[in-house]
């Protein structure tokens, strides 16, 4: 059965899908670029990684989650009659705001889509495109696209599975998979007994989404309940971090950059080599 091309089109908050009308030569040949971009896609993947934020793939690892809300739509889509699917208005193409573009398959009632992420520099028609012509090249002036160089993601099982998580985030809201600590969340954290802060209203106002991100982390590993504030300054000296103490508490930072790096550290993503003694921030973490 022809698989059919849809555009995942961002309306409000939410992801719609719109039926890419093709012909049969190139619904055929869009099969085939899909098919080959999924095998490199799957090429050496041995692993699949619970996706918890904090972790980048390595080549032979790909980032597991369970489908988000926003991202149901793929697999909603594929399952359903494609004629009951609305066009794509290839008057306004460049009007439909297009996060991705997809095809998929469903056999043995196991659905599987195949998702690229699709961009505003996709858009031939917003640049200077040059058509052959015979023996000479005219410029494009009619609505037209091209295609991703690579698979963003694959829905399937239940799962969406995926390397990178910019491309995805691209595409899907992953307010729920990516969580960062909201305003009380902040506020509790300045207010923890482990800290002095001076001016809450101010660390509040300057806690940006890497701060916000990083004290989440902070909450949901226990650090500040699991260690004491010695032991937390011991440990702090070892990496290199400046910790200063006024009657038992830390106290916190009032530079910016100084909060993260205190963050970094209470997030364990500070680290210092064995052998060079270097201290490094480390983006990702899991556990040898």
């Amino acid at each position: 059965m022809p698989q059919n091309l849809f555009a995942a089109c961002r309306v409000g908050n939410g992801l719609i899908a719109k039926r890419v009308r093709l012909d049969l030569n190139v619904q055929q040949a869009i099969e085939a670029v899909f098919s080959q971009q999924e095998g490199y896609f799957r090429n050496g993947v041995t692993d699949e990684v619970d996706f918890d934020g904090s972790w980048r793939p390595d080549e032979n690892e790909v980032l597991v989650m369970d489908i988000p809300n926003d991202a149901q739509m793929f697999v909603d889509t594929v399952n359903a009659n494609a004629v009951a699917i609305p066009d794509l208005d290839t008057a306004a193409f460049d009007q439909e705001n297009i996060k991705a573009l997809f095809t998929g398959t469903v056999n043995n009632g196991a659905t599987k889509v195949l998702i690229q992420q699709f961009s505003a520099r996709q858009l031939l028609s917003r640049r200077f495109s040059l058509l052959q012509d015979g023996n000479a090249f005219r410029r494009m002036t009619d609505q037209a696209f091209a295609l991703d160089n690579s698979l963003a993601c694959i829905a399937e099982g239940g799962k969406l599975k995926f390397k990178s998580f910019h491309k995805m985030r691209a595409i899907v809201d992953l307010v729920d998979a990516y969580k960062v600590a909201t305003d009380q969340e902040v506020q509790d954290f300045a207010s923890h007994a482990v800290f002095e802060v001076a001016d809450q209203a101010a660390f509040l106002a300057s806690a940006d989404q890497i701060s916000r991100k990083l004290m989440h982390a902070i909450n949901r590993s226990g650090t500040l309940n699991t260690y004491t504030v010695p032991q937390i300054e011991m440990a702090a000296n070892v990496v290199g971090v400046g910790v200063t103490l006024n009657a038992g508490k830390i106290v916190m930072p009032s530079d910016r950059a100084e909060v993260k790096k205190l963050l970094r550290f209470l997030d364990d993503g500070l680290y210092e080599a064995p052998l060079s003694r270097q201290r490094y921030i480390t983006n990702s973490k899991r556990l040898a």
